[in-house]
């Protein structure tokens, strides 16, 4: 490594007076520059040794001050400067200020010519930076008999630890893989979101501070690149930003990552072909285009599940989705990206939190998830338990996409491979009931949603409206007419098992005023709430008006 320390042992440097900054004497030289321009500190790379001699700024105090400011603050090696041509002396004002941020500043003779300086200096540097691609191409040779030999990215990351003498993190996001050299350290907070993004869109290394136990870690994180995407985070701990990787590290790296990427592009292959077969071996249950049952239990075991057991399909359907695509101008490469991440994240999420085996597919703008549970376990507990791990599953997603919403609909759980498909129609007719019922972004039950499935599957929409109408239009127009909650009270009135205090408590009223709006409601309908048979007919009309609600054309007839 090319110190300024060591550059002034080269001739003709040793002419040179260090005048100011000496405690900065062991600064790495990287560059050779010459300054004779004022906007030059645009240009520079970090730890430049700059030659100048002030011409541009020889009258300006404040300007030669500032000048010495910045370039420290690029992480520059030195300044030389020839005097008694433009400057006699060098001002106290410049000395003390590189005095204060050690930062070399060298009085070069004026019978030094520019070329004298540079030749020396770019000879040892580029002696150096052969000698770091000699030592990189070993170590690039080591790391690839590592790859080849199948030996593992655990093997490889800590050879590549040996080699740079940093400790080193491996992280894949999308295979929930996490890597550490040494093994036996504890893996930081995660990348955050915004850091994980700036690194998709530049490709560039960041440098960031990192924390393990509330510990601040400075780190540089490296993106590893397959086919224009970076797949993969390698973390360098310990990282000084105003010094930089040595060349040898650096090259070392440049290759590490770029076998490393080779095998993490296999092992993502290999992710997506197991994507692929999982949602294959679910869309032949649900359309049940198999021959052999046997052929499925063991192509079921292979996943890890027993179909000779109760199953249940969860299944998670996208909430406006098509909506969403034309609002945020999404491409078919895009949609099929984001479908392949829930499905990654799902997979990652549950590994950790399910309690029972199961398997997470891809079907058209649904997720399915299919789990197995015990054989004694009562069909009652397995969808409640069901039910609970699908209300976690989507506060995890509305975490995780926030932009995007899903609701659940949940079947009956069946023994065998030809009733999977049953219970998977069953979770689809929930989430379409639950929906018109009750709005999106829940989950429900098909065997909750009672009367709702009858009035679903009724052939004749237009004589349910009727019926609708029949009953509850009269409350619909006298509320809009007169500005009252009569259509709303009887609901809430039935809703809370015709219990008048509770009502009045729901609805932030008296009594007595829940009292009067059911006596007008009874006028106006016809109808007499204290007979189950009236009640059961408003009742089956407010059931029909939630799935199919009053148009505003109805109200003001």
């Amino acid at each position: 490594m090319l110190t300024v320390q060591r550059a002034l042992s080269i001739q003709p440097l040793t002419q040179a007076k260090v005048v100011a900054g000496a405690s900065g004497l062991d600064r790495q030289i990287k560059h050779v520059t010459v300054m004779e321009v004022p906007d030059l500190t645009q240009w520079l790379k970090g730890n430049d040794f700059i030659i100048t001699s002030l011409y541009c700024i020889k009258d300006d105090l404040q300007a030669q001050i500032k000048l010495i400011q910045d370039i420290a603050k690029l992480g520059c090696a030195a300044l030389a400067i020839k005097t008694n041509r433009y400057v006699q002396t060098l001002p106290s004002e410049m000395k003390a200020i590189a005095n204060d941020l050690d930062f070399p500043l060298l009085d070069i003779p004026s019978h030094i010519t520019y070329i004298d300086i540079i030749n020396p200096l770019m000879e040892q540097l580029l002696d150096h930076t052969a000698s770091a691609l000699r030592q990189a191409d070993i170590a690039f040779r080591w790391l690839q008999e590592v790859i080849l030999g199948n030996q593992g990215l655990e093997v490889a990351l800590m050879t590549l630890h040996r080699l740079v003498g940093y400790n080193l993190l491996l992280e894949c996001p999308e295979l929930d893989l996490s890597i550490s050299a040494p093994s036996d350290r504890e893996t930081p907070e995660p990348l955050s979101a915004d850091t994980i993004s700036c690194l998709h869109n530049t490709c560039h290394p960041v440098s960031i501070i990192r924390k393990r136990n509330s510990m601040e870690i400075p780190s540089l994180v490296i993106p590893i690149m397959c086919r224009s995407t970076a797949f993969a985070f390698l973390t360098v701990e310990n990282y000084q930003q105003h010094q930089g990787l040595s060349p040898t590290s650096q090259a070392i790296l440049d290759h590490g990552t770029a076998l490393m990427a080779t095998e993490i592009m296999k092992l993502h292959s290999r992710a997506e072909l197991e994507r692929q077969h999982v949602n294959s071996f679910v869309e032949e249950l649900i359309a049940q285009d198999f021959k052999s049952d046997k052929a499925m239990l063991e192509r079921s075991r292979y996943l890890g599940l027993n179909l000779s057991k109760p199953c249940l399909p969860l299944v998670f359907d996208l909430d406006k989705f098509w909506q969403n695509i034309e609002q945020k101008r999404l491409t078919e490469e895009k949609i099929q990206v984001l479908k392949s991440r829930l499905q990654r994240d799902l997979n990652a999420y549950l590994k950790y939190k399910c309690q029972v085996p199961f398997v997470v597919a891809q079907r058209s703008d649904s997720l399915v998830i299919l789990t197995t549970w015990p054989s004694k376990q009562p069909a009652d507990e397995i969808i409640a338990a069901a039910s609970k791990m699908a209300q976690d599953i989507l506060l995890h997603l509305k975490q995780s996409f926030p932009s995007l919403g899903f609701t659940c609909g949940i079947g009956q759980p069946y023994i065998g491979v030809r009733n999977i498909s049953q219970s998977f129609m069953q979770a689809s007719k929930a989430i379409i009931l639950g929906r018109k019922a009750y709005g999106r972004g829940q989950v429900f039950c098909y065997n909750q949603l009672g009367v709702y499935r009858l009035l679903c599957s009724h052939p004749d929409q237009d004589e349910l409206i009727a019926l609708r109408d029949e009953i509850l239009a009269p409350l619909v127009m006298y509320d809009q007419k007169q500005n009252t909650n009569l259509l709303e009270t009887l609901d809430a009135y039935l809703s809370h098992n015709e219990d008048i205090n509770d009502t009045a408590q729901a609805l932030y009223v008296h009594p007595n005023t829940i009292r009067y709006r059911l006596e007008r409601a009874a006028k106006l309908t016809g109808l007499n709430l204290n007979t189950s048979e009236h009640r059961f007919q408003i009742y089956l009309a407010l059931k029909i008006a939630s799935l199919y609600p009053f148009a505003h054309t109805v109200c003001t007839k």
